[in-house]
Formats: C-alpha cells, sequence, structure tokens
C-alpha cells in the first residue's frame, strides 16, 4: 500500500483502512509512504500497522528524486506481489517499479474528484501513465465515465470499487457538550476543509435566508482552511454570528462533533465519493447534500436523504428547512440512510471488493 503522504485526506483515509482491515489469513500487507507521515499514518501505527518511510522528503522544498528506486528495493526485499497506489507521487514512482519489474501487479486508485477539470501537468502524468498499471479503480461511476472519457481509457481497464467506513463510535468532545449545553434549537452540522471546493459560502447564504424565514438552527462547521477569515467576514456581514459556530479542526469530527447534531449538510461542489457522507450515514443522520460526484448513487433523493443542485443556496435552504420543521421526516430519512450504509458502504464491503480484485489480479497472473 503506498502513499505519498499520510495527512487528513479521502485518499489517505481509504489506504489506511486497506492497510488496516485486510484479511492477514488471506494477504500479508507492507503500508508505506515516499514523503511525510501524518494524522493518518499515525492511526495507522495505533492500530497495529507496520508503517514502513520510504521516504523521499528532505524538508521543505528539498525532495530526493530517487524514491522509486527506494521503493523498488522495498518492493523486492519483501518480495511483494501487488502493489496499490493512492495518489501522483505514488503512481509516479510505481509506474517506474512496474517497468523495471514486469512480474509485480500494479492497481492505482483515482481519488480526485473534479475531472475533466485537472491540473494540466497531472494530466498529462496520467495520460502518460495509465496503460501501466494492471487495474485502474475509481471510486465512483460518474469519476469513471468522465476519467474514461478524457483519457479514451477502455471500460475493461478500470473497476469502480465504493468506499466504505467503520461507524464512528461516538465520543462527543466537551468544547462541543459546553457549547451546546442549554440548546434547545435543533443543530446542523458542516464537516470540511475551508476551501472553495466545499461550497461553504453558498451554505452560509442558505443559512441566512433560513433565519429570514424565522427558522431556528444552530450551524457548526468543522474544519480548517485558507478560507477561514472571508467565511467568518460573511457570517458578520450576513447577521449570522447567533447562528453559526466554526469550531476550527477537530480531529474525528465524525464521532466528537456529528453525534450532537440532528442534521448534516454537505454543500460541496464537487466530490469523488465523500467519506463524510458515508459516515453520516452510519450514524443514522439526516441530510441534505449536493448533486455531485457519487452523491447520486449513495443517496436516493427523498428516500435515504435529500439532494439538491451544487451552487443553490435556496435549494440548500429550501430543503434544510424541510428537515429543520419536520421531526418525523428526519427520523425516516435517517433510518433509511442507516440502512443504505449497511446495505453498501461499511468498511467490511469495501474490503471485501478490493480483496476479491487482488485476488483476481494475482489468479490472472498464475495462469
Amino acid at each position: 500500500m503506498v502513499n505519498s503522504t499520510l495527512h487528513i485526506g479521502g485518499a489517505e483515509r481509504v489506504a489506511a483502512c486497506l492497510a488496516q482491515h485486510l484479511d492477514r489469513q488471506r494477504f500479508e500487507l507492507t503500508a508505506c509512504y515516499l514523503k511525510e507521515n501524518g494524522v493518518v499514518g499515525e492511526e495507522m501505527t495505533r492500530n497495529g500497522v507496520e508503517l514502513i518511510p520510504v521516504p523521499g522528503y528532505k524538508g521543505k522544498g528539498k525532495r530526493d528524486r530517487f524514491t522509486s528506486l527506494k521503493l523498488l528495493k522495498l518492493l523486492k526485499t519483501r518480495r511483494i506481489q501487488v502493489m496499490h497506489t493512492h495518489d501522483m507521487h505514488g503512481f509516479m514512482d510505481a509506474s517506474i517499479c512496474k517497468l523495471l519489474m514486469p512480474g509485480l501487479i500494479h492497481v492505482h486508485t483515482f481519488h480526485f474528484g473534479n475531472y475533466p477539470h485537472r491540473e494540466t501537468r497531472y494530466k498529462f502524468i496520467e495520460r502518460l501513465l495509465w496503460r501501466i498499471p494492471d487495474m485502474l479503480v475509481a471510486v465512483g461511476h460518474e469519476q469513471a465515465r468522465t476519467i474514461r472519457d478524457l483519457y479514451r481509457i477502455p471500460e475493461d481497464r478500470m473497476r469502480v470499487l465504493w468506499n466504505g467506513v467503520d461507524a464512528p463510535v461516538p465520543d462527543i468532545a466537551p468544547e462541543v457538550r459546553t457549547l451546546l449545553v442549554d440548546e434547545k434549537r435543533p443543530i446542523v452540522a458542516s464537516i470540511s476543509t475551508l476551501i472553495p471546493q466545499k461550497g461553504l459560502h453558498h451554505l452560509l447564504d442558505a443559512a441566512a435566508l433560513l433565519r429570514k424565514r424565522g427558522l431556528e438552527f444552530v450551524l457548526l462547521i468543522a474544519g480548517h482552511g485558507k478560507l477561514r477569515e472571508p467565511l467568518l467576514a460573511q457570517t458578520e456581514a450576513l447577521q449570522l454570528t447567533d447562528n453559526v459556530r466554526f469550531l476550527g479542526w477537530m480531529n474525528e469530527a465524525s464521532r466528537r462533533m456529528l453525534p450532537a447534531c440532528d442534521i448534516f449538510v454537505q454543500s460541496s461542489l464537487w466530490e469523488a465519493m465523500s467519506v463524510v457522507v458515508l459516515e453520516a450515514m452510519s450514524a443514522s443522520k439526516p441530510m441534505v447534500i449536493t448533486n455531485v460526484g457519487e452523491n447520486p448513487h449513495v443517496i436516493e433523493d427523498g428516500i435515504s436523504g435529500l439532494r439538491v443542485s451544487a451552487g443553490d443556496a435556496e435549494a440548500l435552504a429550501n430543503s434544510l428547512e424541510k428537515l429543520l420543521s419536520d421531526s418525523s421526516l428526519r427520523a425516516r430519512l435517517g433510518a433509511a440512510a442507516r440502512d443504505r450504509y449497511t446495505s453498501h458502504f461499511t468498511v467490511q464491503h469495501m474490503i471485501g471488493r478490493h480483496q476479491d480484485l487482488y485476488t483476481e489480479l494475482v489468479c490472472e497472473q498464475s495462469i
């Protein structure tokens, strides 16, 4: 299992789940990182995963250009049969290893969710290298379709393997309990990095519409990022300081903040397949999410949640108003979301899909 870094992110979370939950009776696992460790890597180590630094990072602006050769040595020393990469640096180094070690099976997962709007240099690299891995993986059907169209990849060269998550064990943070100790209004939760992709300025506009309509609510936003100050300024300008609370970075927000909330909202402008949506489903939360990425395949509109067009503040406000005004609807949608999570999106489902792929590729090679 190869990652460039192991900070917070969807690619890192998926790799960590695979590393922690693969059946050790069937697979002997090696996990490594090429640049630097992070929160996810520390979690992997705590959960018993042996994590090997290759590494190719010597501090800011000082990158080792020979990580591919270090990775190749690791592969040979450990007699690795299957190598699974999850990001661009890993993809590049693994492709070199595959060319120098043809018997190696290489699987690469695309985690980026805004195709075809990809940086030119990354498009060039992916277009150049996609033929080298034995199998390409997309985390969603919409992502797979756009990648295939962009690079003209034959359908049989790519599989869709949905993400899955462990249901977070609730452990509400003391600061959240203190914040909500005497709060009687319904609590709406948003968990995301404070970056343009997440559409939080639209969410604040929707909150302003709800307040003008006389709705009572508190919106908790967990996360940090470069838009924190502009979003705080927008909150003040919209006179939402009594309704909106920015909690900043909160490790494991899905179990330390989300359980205290009544409604989950995701206002993203694009995604591949959102892990936090799956976590909210596992927690039986009624939700309003945007029609981006794999969301239309994950949440059935009006059955297991409410979906709206991305960038439409009024649509967000209208759907949130439905949930704020109807506790029975919240209960019904939350229960249906949990059922759908249990049927399709547990870690066990994701692990099973990946184990089947690894086994299939190894068996094909041995024929």
